[in-house]
C-alpha cells in the first residue's frame, strides 16, 4: 500500500487571529463536518505556554458522535500532545 494512500487531506482558514495571545483555525474542508481548533499563548516564568481548544464532529449523526467519542477524541488529544512534544523540542533555545 502506498503511504499517499494514508494521507488525510484538510484544507483550514484562520479564521481568527488576536497576536500574540491565539489563533483559530477552522476547517474548511476536509474529513470534518467541523473542526475549530483554538491556540492560545500565554506568557510564563521561562517562555510560553501554548494551549489547544479543539472542538470537531465527524460526518454520519450518531455513528460519528460514537466514533468522536470512543476513537477520534483519545487519538487527537494523543498527537496534539505528540506534536506539542515535538514542537518544544523544535522551538527550545539550545543553551551556550
Amino acid at each position: 500500500m502506498s503511504a499517499d494512500r494514508d494521507l488525510v487531506e484538510m484544507t483550514s482558514v484562520i479564521s481568527q487571529y488576536d497576536a500574540p495571545h491565539r489563533f483559530v483555525d477552522e476547517q474548511e474542508s476536509g474529513p470534518f463536518r467541523r473542526w475549530w481548533h483554538e491556540h492560545r499563548f500565554e506568557s510564563v516564568a521561562g517562555g510560553t505556554l501554548m494551549t489547544d481548544v479543539v472542538e470537531f464532529e465527524s460526518p454520519a449523526g450518531s455513528v460519528g458522535r460514537w466514533v468522536d467519542t470512543l476513537v477520534l477524541t483519545p487519538y487527537m488529544t494523543k498527537l496534539l500532545k505528540q506534536r506539542n512534544a515535538w514542537l518544544v523540542d523544535a522551538l527550545a533555545t539550545p543553551e551556550v
